[in-house]
């Protein structure tokens, strides 16, 4: 392969070009916001739309959305993570096979609910230790002498 299909492709170095600057500086990656070479055209009619809160999503995806290029790998299923106006939720479009997309669906929220779990049991553990922290703190009554 010859390195100008290589540079066309996003992959490698480009040729660098006078008074380009970057000197060869690589690409960026090919799929981004970009239907995959591999997915066909008529998957992405029908895509399956839900709504997470913007901190799961942060959890999910990173708070840069580094891990959606990975998780579409991975899945085989193009999806989008988009902010909504006025509220703190993010729009997830999963596109593919209907039978990934529910899958995928289905991984996502299963994770989305055991951060959203986590977190409640964390917010109890730190409501229990200052609970125990003013009780402990308080008038100590004097202990009786057995007799």
């Amino acid at each position: 392969m010859d390195a100008g299909a290589t540079g066309a492709r996003g992959y490698g170095r480009t040729m660098p070009t006078r008074g380009d600057g970057l000197l060869g500086l690589p690409l960026l990656p090919p799929w981004i916001r970009t239907r995959p070479r591999w997915f066909p055209v008529q998957e992405l009619r029908n895509p399956v739309l839900f709504y997470l809160e913007a901190w799961l999503a942060d959890l999910l995806f990173g708070p840069d959305r580094a891990v959606v290029p990975k998780m579409e790998w991975m899945s085989l299923a193009p999806l989008t993570v988009d902010t909504v106006k006025a509220r703190n939720l993010v729009e997830i479009t999963v596109f593919g096979w209907p039978d990934i997309q529910h899958l995928l669906k289905s991984r996502l929220l299963s994770l989305a609910s055991r951060h959203q779990e986590h977190r409640a049991r964390a917010e109890k553990m730190v409501q229990l230790e200052e609970f125990w922290k003013v009780h402990a703190s308080g008038p100590q009554t004097p202990q009786h002498p057995v007799a």
